[in-house]
């Protein structure tokens, strides 16, 4: 059998790849065809001749090329005669995307599914059944059409094919990339385990995403988890963590699924930093990605809402962050530039005037830098909710004014990232029903400028919030930073 480095280098980076059940409306097929992998790719299926004008092959063992790599995509009951022709023609990795074999709980296809794994055994390796399989950018697989082809650092292991197709077809709106995606399904063969293992020593991969429902090996999960925390930081999500998802996450994949109390011990144990939803691990990765880690709890907020910072408070402390009182030095300077009446100059700040101001002194860039200064302050979170006033005040000159409080916003948080070393969280509402269509415009603005120089962004205090203090955990376990690495 292929030695484990070779194995991975026909998985993600395979020389050849057939799609056997390869049709026009496919969606596997629409992806390897829109990217650079077309060009080693061969189409199988005795129904057509050619699929989007591309020849389609009756057969695999007609294809005269070898092939590495083999997409499923056949009826449940086809895939074991179809397996036995990739077995004959030398194909090295078989991905079942077929669906409707263990999962179901029907004794019959938790049987086909065997019969399955020991035809297989020493003869072919095996991704899945049911599940979408790879997305690796450098090589083009891919699981969707719309995934970029820039290639990230953002490793994914996923049990769910759609919760890999998400991480590929979100990346656009994110801006992330990624180094690796990909959907092992069932595991029949190839598990959880064997792709964190190969992440964990992938140069190309920074960060982690795991999403498992279950597994058949929990003592060799634990090793893998173990070794892969121990390297990188590893975002980590249990699907069916109460008594109806536990159903649902076994209906699933046909995994084992366990209490929830385990699984929660298990991520404490091995260094994984566990979230409860697929949002909050996106803007976990996407902060780990674009900040340094904060090197302590306290964190100021910095905003324009007095009433909202008795909430913002409450959040960060249920997050297990601090918001102290600025230091002597901090308050006076604030308070030479920001006027006492209808402000708080405290943690949170409330600094609302400061946004009518783009000089070139005493604006918002300045009050920044001073926060950020603050040795008892280890983080920032930047919250922009002031377009509405803007707008009344400033009415016709409001796009010229606007365009000079971005550039100010970014280069006060540019400083506190890159010269105080801290981590800036940025909140922008972005939120369709509260914002009308001029609000939207300017809102999508401060989050492209934002974007483009590589802060997390986020739709609301909460999301930031929590992201900064899965930030933080990632800090206490010691794990490498892979902030600009």
């Amino acid at each position: 059998m292929e030695s484990n480095a070779g194995l991975f280098d026909c998985i993600f980076n395979p020389r050849s790849v057939a799609i056997i059940g390869a049709s026009p409306m496919d969606l596997a097929t629409l992806a390897q065809m829109s990217t650079k992998i077309r060009d080693r790719l061969f189409l199988v299926n005795p129904k057509y001749t050619e699929v989007r004008g591309r020849k389609c092959y009756p057969s695999l063992s007609a294809v005269e090329s070898g092939i590495e790599y083999a997409m499923l995509i056949v009826s449940a009951t086809v895939v074991p005669q179809v397996l036995e022709e990739c077995i004959q023609k030398g194909v090295k990795v078989a991905q079942i995307y077929t669906a409707g074999f263990s999962e179901t709980g029907i004794p019959e296809r938790i049987e086909l599914e065997k019969k399955l794994k020991q035809a297989a055994d020493g003869r072919i390796r095996l991704i899945g059944p049911n599940c979408f399989g790879v997305y690796c950018p450098r090589s083009g697989l891919a699981i969707v059409p719309e995934a970029p082809e820039e290639g990230g650092h953002i490793g994914v292991v996923a049990q769910s094919g759609s919760v890999a197709e998400s991480f590929s077809y979100f990346a656009k709106t994110k801006d992330l990339r990624f180094s690796k995606v990909v959907s092992y399904g069932n595991g029949l063969d190839l598990d959880g385990p064997d792709f964190l293992e190969y992440l964990a020593d992938d140069p190309e991969t920074k960060i982690i995403a795991f999403y498992v429902e279950g597994t058949r090996n929990a003592e060799r999960l634990k090793k893998a988890l173990t070794l892969a925390a121990g390297r990188k930081p590893v975002v980590a999500i249990k699907g069916g963590m109460t008594e109806q998802g536990i159903r649902a996450a076994a209906s699933h994949t046909a995994s084992l699924t366990g209490a929830p109390e385990i699984w929660r011990s298990l991520f404490r144990q091995t260094g994984a930093v566990q979230v409860e939803s697929f949002e909050e691990m996106m803007n976990t990765v996407m902060a780990l990605e674009r900040s340094p880690i904060p090197s302590g709890r306290s964190l100021s907020i910095i905003t324009n809402s007095g009433g909202f910072s008795v909430i913002q408070t409450d959040l960060s402390l249920k997050a297990g962050m601090e918001i102290p009182r600025f230091s002597r030095e901090t308050l006076e300077a604030l308070g030479r530039l920001i006027p006492l009446a209808g402000t708080s100059i405290g943690n949170p700040l409330d600094a609302w005037p400061i946004y009518y101001n783009v000089s070139t002194s005493g604006n918002i860039a300045d009050i920044i830098r001073i926060v950020a200064s603050d040795r008892k302050i280890h983080s920032l979170v930047f919250q922009f909710d002031q377009f509405r006033y803007l707008r009344r005040a400033l009415g016709q000159g409001v796009e010229a004014h606007m365009k000079a409080l971005i550039g100010l916003m970014v280069e006060g948080c540019e400083h506190a990232r890159e010269k105080e070393k801290k981590p800036v969280m940025i909140c922008v509402s972005l939120d369709p029903y509260l914002e009308d269509e001029e609000d939207r415009h300017y809102n999508l603005l401060i989050k492209r400028a934002f974007s483009g120089k590589k802060f997390p962004v986020y739709a609301n205090l909460d999301a930031a919030v929590k992201a900064l203090s899965h930030l933080y955990q990632f800090g206490l376990r010691r794990i490498p930073s892979p902030f600009l690495s």
